[in-house]
C-alpha cells in the first residue's frame, strides 16, 4: 500500500512544491501560485508553517503531493466590512505580514494534487494546521476558502446563485462544495464572505472567510501558572 507522510517542509521540497500548484490550480492565475522561489521565502519567514504530504514508499518515493502553508497574524478582525484579498493579507504571496507574536494562523493554502485526493491527504494537512496552532498555543486557524464549486452551480442549476446563497446552502448541506464542505467536516465554521479574494474562474474569484478555533488554547494566566508549577 502506498504510504503518505505529513513532514515539515524543508528546502529539498521546493520543486516538488511549484510542480503541485500548477497541478492543483490550472484555472489560477500565475501571481496567485507558490513557487519553488517563494517557497523557499515562506521557510525563512516561518519555518514551523509549512509543512508537506510526501509519498513514502513505492515508486513515487519522495514525490510531494499535498503541502500547506501559512503565517501568523497578530489579531484578526472578523467583523471587517469587505473583507481582504488573498494578496493583500500575504503581503503580494511573501509573507511579509507574519508575525511572530501572533495569535492567529492564517491559512495561505492547502492543496493535494488531483491523483491523491480520496485518500485522506487533505486531512491530514488540516491536522498539521491544527497541530501548529495547539503547540503554539494560537487561538486558532483563519483561512479564506475558495468556493471551487461556485461557477459550475451558475453554469448548472444555480444560474443568477449570489455567493451568499450558495455559501448559506453548502453550510447546511443542501448543496456540496469540493472545498467548503471538506473544511467544514474538517471542524472550520464560516465567519463571512471575501468577494474578490483571489484570481481564479473556477471560484468566480470568491471565498468563504472560514476560522477553527483551538479548543485548547490556554489563557495568559493559565500559561503563568503552568510555567509556575513546574
Amino acid at each position: 500500500a502506498m504510504a503518505i507522510e505529513v513532514l515539515p517542509m524543508t528546502e529539498e521540497h521546493l520543486d516538488g512544491v511549484e510542480r503541485l500548484q500548477h497541478e492543483c490550480y490550472p484555472t489560477m492565475e500565475e501571481h496567485e501560485k507558490i513557487t519553488a522561489e517563494r517557497a523557499a521565502h515562506f521557510l525563512e519567514v516561518f519555518r514551523e508553517g509549512q509543512t508537506v504530504a510526501v509519498e513514502t514508499s513505492g515508486s513515487g518515493r519522495g514525490r510531494v503531493v499535498g503541502m500547506n502553508s501559512g503565517f501568523l497574524v497578530a489579531d484578526f478582525d472578523f467583523a471587517k466590512e469587505g473583507g481582504h484579498t488573498f494578496q493583500e493579507i500575504t503581503g503580494g504571496l511573501t509573507y511579509s505580514n507574519h508575525s511572530p507574536d501572533g495569535e492567529f494562523y492564517y491559512g495561505g493554502d492547502i492543496c493535494v494534487s488531483p491523483a491523491y485526493r480520496r485518500r485522506g491527504v487533505g486531512r491530514k494537512l488540516y491536522e498539521s494546521r491544527k497541530r501548529i496552532a495547539r503547540e503554539l498555543n494560537l487561538k486558532g486557524v483563519v483561512a479564506g476558502g475558495m468556493l471551487t464549486g461556485l461557477k459550475a452551480h451558475r453554469e448548472g442549476p444555480g444560474a443568477g446563485c449570489q455567493a451568499g446563497e450558495y455559501v448559506e446552502k453548502v453550510c447546511s448541506g443542501e448543496l456540496v462544495d469540493p472545498t467548503l464542505t471538506f473544511q467544514l467536516r474538517c471542524g472550520f465554521r464560516v465567519m463571512g464572505l471575501l468577494p474578490g479574494y483571489i484570481d481564479d474562474a473556477s471560484c468566480c474569484s470568491t471565498a468563504a472567510l472560514i476560522f477553527w478555533e483551538n479548543p485548547n488554547r490556554a489563557t495568559a494566566e493559565e500559561r503563568a501558572m503552568a510555567r509556575a508549577t513546574t
